[in-house]
This record gives C-alpha cells, sequence and structure tokens, in this order.
C-alpha cells in the first residue's frame, strides 16, 4: 500500500525521483548486496536511463549509492570527486538489455575486496525501486522492508532448519518466497 510519502516523493537531492532518489537508492543496495565497499563497478544503463542518465543526474545519483549515501544527501552532485577520493573505479555504458522489465532501469556489476556481485533494479517512480535479480536469480524485492536473502541447497528439511534458526534469534517471518534456488525471508526486526 501506498503512503503519504510515496505519493508525495522522498526527501531527496533533484531533479527527478526516479532518475536520481530511486537510482541513489539502486546504487545503495548493491553496495549492501555485495556487503563490502565497492572498488569497481559496471553501470549498464537501460531505457530512459540510458538516454538522459547525464542531464537527470542519474550517474552521480547511482555512484552516491555505491558509496553509501541517501538520497537526500549533499554530496551527492560531488559523487564522481567522492568515488575518485575512494578508488572507485566505474564505468558506465548506456545500452539495451534484454531482461529488464522496466524502462528506468540498471544491471549493476560491482566488486569489492572480497565479493562480487550484480543486480538487475528498476526504479519505479517517487523515489520507489524494484530489485529484479540478484546474481542472476529472480527476486522482485521492493526495499521495503528488512529481508534475509538464503542460497542453500534444495534438500529435504533445510526450509525447516533455516526457520527454526531464525525463530530461535527471535525474529518473526512476516513472510516468506522459496523458489528452487532462492529464498527470500521478509521479517520483523527484534523487539
Amino acid at each position: 500500500m501506498a503512503t503519504l510519502f510515496d505519493i508525495i516523493g522522498p526527501v531527496m537531492i533533484g531533479p527527478s525521483s526516479s532518475h536520481t532518489a530511486g537510482a541513489c537508492r539502486i546504487g545503495k543496495l548493491a553496495k549492501k548486496i555485495l556487503g563490502e565497499d565497492v572498488k569497481e563497478a559496471k553501470i549498464y544503463l537501460h531505457g530512459s536511463f540510458a538516454l538522459t542518465w547525464k542531464g537527470h543526474g542519474t550517474d552521480k545519483a547511482i555512484l552516491a549509492g555505491l558509496l553509501g549515501y541517501e538520497t537526500y544527501d549533499t554530496q551527492l552532485r560531488d559523487s564522481y570527486k567522492l568515488a575518485e577520493e575512494n578508488n572507485l573505479k566505474f564505468e558506465f555504458i548506456p545500452t539495451t538489455l534484454r531482461e529488464a522489465f522496466h524502462p528506468n532501469s540498471v544491471y549493476i556489476e560491482v566488486k569489492g575486496q572480497n565479493n562480487e556481485a550484480n543486480i538487475l533494479a528498476s526504479s519505479i517512480g517517487g523515489g520507489l525501486i524494484v530489485l529484479d535479480k540478484v546474481n542472476g536469480i529472480e527476486v522482485h524485492y521492493k526495499g521495503d522492508f528488512p529481508t534475509i536473502a538464503i542460497v542453500n541447497k534444495d534438500v529435504p528439511g533445510i526450509i525447516a532448519k533455516v526457520t527454526s534458526i531464525i525463530f530461535e534469534n527471535g525474529i518473526n517471518i512476516e513472510n516468506m518466497n522459496v523458489t528452487p534456488q532462492f529464498e527470500v525471508l521478509i521479517r520483523d526486526m527484534p523487539s
């Protein structure tokens, strides 16, 4: 359900909730999935992202997100300089993504000191995003709630084992999506 803040838009550095706020959130999500500081990034821009990325600041917003900045941080405008100061190597590649689900889509490959990850995500308006794929696995995650993503072997009893560990740690599972490759657990934070 949309909230009033979804309708009036996010607190952000402009000019566009889709091309800057959403793009920044996508970059930040890529960093979270990587689990460490981003050292290298290849950013494949699709659709309107590919056509207007410089004019709308999509490039600066994605870089700011990869560096961990929020949509409202004024340093977003200086993300090229900040990327250089943080030794973040990056490349923007306007392209047509075969698997894109939305015209404001981006495929990002990130590397850190120890990890690598890739995501396909879309900015759907009002600063809202949808994470479509993580490391090639479909997830369709909106980033609304704290989430645990678990990759495991498909063996009998694994779901029972995973959910018991989560229960033992005082975490309530609000929703669960299980596919042969991936489990997505949307959870409440422990009180």
